[in-house]
């Protein structure tokens, strides 16, 4: 009679315990991922062996499939008519074989994309709906993105990077370098005949922010920020910076880049945030040689993956001689000392696969990676500063904080 009492007690007092921390969002959103990712190991313990490697064997066919679905804005053309269509009508509005686009369809259905109602007619749902325009999790451009990089050449050379042993300069060059002329990825993207993929690129790039934003927003606190000189490094055409110096009217903003982004961005800003302009700096300057200037927080995102640990520490030196040019023990402005943030996705136990796979196409196209927070720590030592503070955020990425020394 006891036990049944304490037992039920306990499970009373967890499932109190467990609905308060649901309405945490952070929390909610790492229970979800160990669920998923239990359902995940189970499945795989349940499956042949043999099918789970012929299923993975076959993700370049559901590549090529998304990609054409996305081109074709299946997606899209379903949601017009209501959520639900015949495939009839569908081929007939793309123009496309009806029987081989139901067979695409009903492949894409077999792997969660779109439900199939009755006897060819599609409705879409959830995952589906990512491959359509004006979602707000739409993944379209990426997807388009993946295909127009050519991702099926680049892997090719994976024999290339695994035997790669010498520090020789020429033999450094990137997978993606190897398999596009000796270009690198920046240069090729910025041929002519590319206009039309850089266009992909920095949509599909809108994309992956949008994705990000929302736990970089609410999980860390940047309110103590709110009257800091803020270095934005490397920021693209500051779509971050303007949401925070939006959000904390006595922020003062700096966006150093590469010259042709600045002058990309005075022109974008002008349109866009005209309300800033007496509060932004635009800096230009090479990464690896011009320090930017003396501030309260030098803020790095999605930055150092992008390149190998040399690399990533002579980015790192270079944002600390900037405060080289003011005392380390004091205050650049009447604030607080000098900070370096750095937004990354940490590789730890629990990093979903998706993380991986990120790292895999930051060392073909960049020779880059994705970090744990150990080698995160001895770039820092390296570059002269003090890892002081982690905080993880929903959407993947984790907020290092860091002090020079």
């Amino acid at each position: 009679m006891y036990t049944i009492l304490i037992i039920s007690l306990v499970i009373i007092t967890f499932s109190y315990w467990f609905t308060l921390q649901m309405r945490n969002k952070h929390f909610s959103y790492y229970i979800f991922l160990w669920i998923g990712k239990k359902i995940t190991d189970l499945q795989r313990a349940l499956y042949p062996p043999k099918y789970i490697v012929l299923d993975e064997l076959g993700g370049v066919l559901m590549t090529n499939v998304m990609y054409e679905l996305a081109k074709l804005e299946i997606a899209d053309i379903i949601k017009a008519q209501g959520g639900k269509m015949n495939i009839r009508k569908i081929a007939k509005i793309t123009g496309t074989d009806e029987d081989k686009l139901n067979r695409l369809l009903r492949f894409a259905a077999s792997k969660g994309f779109f439900r199939i109602l009755d006897d060819g007619v599609y409705a879409n749902n959830s995952i589906s709906l990512t491959l359509s325009k004006d979602h707000p999790d739409s993944l379209r451009n990426n997807i388009l993105l993946f295909k127009e990089l050519e991702i099926s050449s680049i892997v090719k050379t994976l024999s290339y990077e695994l035997k790669l042993q010498t520090d020789n300069e020429k033999e450094q060059m990137t997978s993606f370098a190897k398999s596009h002329n000796g270009l690198e990825f920046y240069e090729w993207l910025s041929l002519p005949e590319n206009k039309e993929r850089q266009e992909i690129f920095n949509k599909a790039m809108i994309e992956q922010d949008s994705s990000s934003e929302k736990g970089l927003n609410q999980d860390y606190d940047w309110s103590q920020y709110c009257n800091a000189k803020f270095v934005d490094f490397a920021g693209g055409i500051g779509s971050y910076l303007s949401k925070l110096m939006t959000r904390y009217p006595t922020m003062k903003g700096v966006l150093y880049e590469i010259p042709s982004v600045i002058e990309m961005s005075e022109k974008l800003w002008s349109i866009n945030h005209k309300q800033l302009l007496n509060r932004v700096q635009f800096v230009r300057g090479d990464f690896f040689i011009n320090p930017p200037p003396p501030a309260d927080v030098y803020f790095l995102r999605s930055i150092l993956h992008n390149w190998p640990d040399e690399k990533a520490i002579k980015i790192l030196k270079t944002v600390r001689s900037a405060i080289s040019l003011t005392n380390v023990s004091s205050k650049t402005t009447s604030y607080f000392k000098p900070k370096l943030l750095i937004a990354e996705r940490v590789i730890d136990d629990d990093t979903p696969a998706i993380i991986y796979q990120v790292d895999i196409m930051m060392m073909f196209m960049a020779n880059g990676k994705e970090r744990t927070k150990p080698e995160i720590e001895n770039l820092l030592d390296k570059s002269g500063w003090k890892f002081t503070k982690i905080t993880s955020c929903r959407g993947g990425f984790s907020i290092i904080e860091a002090v020079p020394i």
